[in-house]
């Protein structure tokens, strides 16, 4: 498990929103025993009692706390939905919510984008899990080192990345793809010895008007990248 940082993180951060939580209930038990005496007069005037105002700011900062340490516990959940730690890119059911979104937003705006849909190509079964692992990891380090802050890049599968491109043109996508193909293109240190990398792809036109849902784009995805396995290794089509 020491060389397995991901399974570490994974338990520091369900550990984390396992003490949040419960940080946040008892904030709510606090809130369900606070009670308030408020007299109040002829006129319509009411008074509130000294002790009574040092309940009401305990209670203003309770709820403070509360929002605090739930939001801190939201926001662990969503790291570990979001992210693939091996990767360090967006895990597979978030990186196809942000291509719904971009799909979405395509057909209202008529914007552009393209998806970049890369898998390496296949390892010897000679290569360990933790190899691979590793093989992956320093991939998609590569693949982030092209990637622009507009970009969105996820894993989505064992060796299979996804890149969602806004308003970016085909021919531009290509070229981008072709450098990141050159980039992985290497001999990478094994427990075994050195092993050969390389990557193939598919560049997919988002505003292809035959592409009018996930079903769709999802299809045209799979389709795509089997075609460029089937014409590589090591080659990215468009």
């Amino acid at each position: 498990m020491r060389d397995n940082p991901g399974i570490l993180h994974d338990i520091r951060t369900i550990r984390d929103i396992e003490s949040t939580l419960v940080e946040a209930e008892a904030y709510v038990e606090q809130l369900k025993n606070y009670k308030f005496s408020v007299t109040t007069h002829k006129d319509g005037q009411f008074t509130v009692s000294a002790s009574d105002m040092a309940k009401m700011g305990d209670l203003v900062s309770t709820l403070q706390k509360s929002s605090q340490a739930m939001e801190a516990a939201i926001n662990y959940l969503r790291d570990i939905m979001a992210y693939d730690e091996t990767t360090r890119m967006f895990s597979r059911r978030y990186i196809f919510h942000l291509l719904e979104k971009e799909l979405y937003r395509a057909k209202r705006y008529s914007s552009k984008f393209t998806i970049m849909a890369l898998e390496l190509d296949g390892l010897s079964a000679a290569v360990s899990t933790p190899d691979e692992d590793s093989l992956v990891a320093e991939a998609a380090r590569e693949i982030r080192r092209f990637v622009r802050e507009s970009d969105s890049p996820g894993r989505t599968g064992p060796r299979a990345f996804l890149i969602i491109l806004p308003e970016t043109e085909v021919k531009g996508a290509k070229i981008l793809a072709d450098r990141i193909r050159v980039a992985i293109d290497r001999d990478y240190q094994t427990s075994q010895g050195p092993v050969r990398q390389t990557l193939s792809g598919a560049i997919i036109d988002g505003a292809d008007p035959a592409l009018d849902d996930m079903a769709a784009m999802l299809y045209t995805i799979d389709q795509r990248l089997h075609e460029a396995r089937r014409q590589g290794p090591n080659v990215v089509i468009a």
